[in-house]
This record gives C-alpha cells, structure tokens and sequence, in this order.
C-alpha cells in the first residue's frame, strides 16, 4: 500500500511541498518558471509513476487558449487551473530506467526504500536536467529541443509550440525565425488537434495571435 506520508520529507528536503494528493510543487521555483512532481498508481495502486512537470503560467494560459480558439471542437471545454495544471510533463521513470510503462512496483519495495528512491532519483537525475531552468529563455531553449527527458512526444505539440510561441515572442523572437523553428514539429502538433484542423493552420494562428 501506498503511503504518501513517507515521501513527504524527502521531497522536502529537496525543496518539493505537497499542494495536494499526490502534488507537489518547488519551492526554488521561480516567478517565472515553476516546478512540479506528479504521482500516479496504477494496476489496482500497485505500481508508482513519477512525472516532472514545468510550466510558466502566461503562457500556459496563452496556450490553452490557443487550443481552444484553434484547435477544433474538442477543444471548446479545455479548462485550466492556475494552482496544479501543467500540460509540459515528462516521466521521471523514463529519465531514471524504471521498470515497465516506467513505473516502480510497489510490492517489491518497503516505504522507506520507495521513497529513497524516488528523492535520490530527483536528486541525481532530475536535478541536472531542470534545476537551472529558472528563466523563460531557459525553458524556451528546453522546449524547442527534442531531447531526453523531454521529447515532443507524449505531450500535446499543440500546445507546447503555442508556449515556444509566447515565450519566443515574449524574447524578441520574430515570427518568421519562430515558424522556421517549429516546421520539424508539424507531425507533432497535427496529433494534438482536432482532425478537421491542419498543422500549418493552427501554426499560422498562433503565430499571429496577439500577446
């Protein structure tokens, strides 16, 4: 069984305080870049996933919006809540070579040891990868790429080259170097929108969506 309690002061000691079940935020967030950790149970609660998340918040409402003026029917409810949402997540268990769908079984392991695992797992893995994305030019550079731990795939293109879009523009970015940026990421934004919506479309609408 499960005890969340026992991983709260391990993650406390690395900065993460419990928002709420299963959610935790960084408390070395900045204003402009905030990070998360997600838990999840599965197979009846007996296997542990771990996803990291990042988000900054303008423009992850920018991006949602987007999805919802461009990305076609399904998208007319989307709906967002500034305290916990976060739609750039990426699987700890992958960064970390967990066991199968990079989970943890927790049958095979005392609380005490999952919880171990798990903080030094953020503590020598995650941290070298997000600890230092602490600006919006630091998760625009992240984003932009499609890298280890954080490939495009697995999160919604739509919306990650919505936010590269706010945060690029944001920088000085100009539009035209932004849509030669995100071409190679068509295929991935076409899976995240509605199938009566065009990759090319939805890329044209936010690049001229105003800020």
């Amino acid at each position: 069984m499960f005890d969340e309690k026992s991983m709260t002061p391990g993650l406390a000691e690395l900065g993460y305080l419990r928002l709420k079940k299963r959610t935790y935020k960084a408390s070395w967030s900045s204003t402009d870049v905030e990070h998360f950790l997600f838990f999840s149970l599965y197979g009846g609660g007996n296997y542990f996933t771990c996803y990291f998340g990042i988000r900054n918040p303008p423009a992850q409402r920018f991006a949602l919006e987007c999805l919802k003026l461009y990305g076609g029917s399904l998208f007319q409810t989307v709906r967002f809540d500034h305290r916990y949402s976060c739609s750039m997540r990426f699987s700890l268990g992958g960064l970390a070579g967990w066991g199968p769908q990079w989970s943890l079984t927790i049958s095979d392991m005392s609380e005490a040891a999952l919880a171990d695992k798990v903080k030094c797992d953020v503590r020598d893995l995650l941290f070298p990868v997000v600890r230092s994305i602490l600006a919006p030019a630091d998760l625009f550079s992240l984003l932009i790429k499609d890298v280890e731990p954080c490939r495009w795939l697995g999160v919604s293109g739509a919306i990650r080259a919505a936010m590269i879009v706010y945060l690029g523009r944001r920088m000085g970015i100009q539009t035209s170097e932004l849509e030669s940026m995100l071409q190679p990421y068509l295929k991935d934004i076409a899976g995240s929108v509605g199938r009566e919506v065009a990759s090319y479309s939805f890329l044209e609408e936010i690049l001229h969506q105003s800020i």
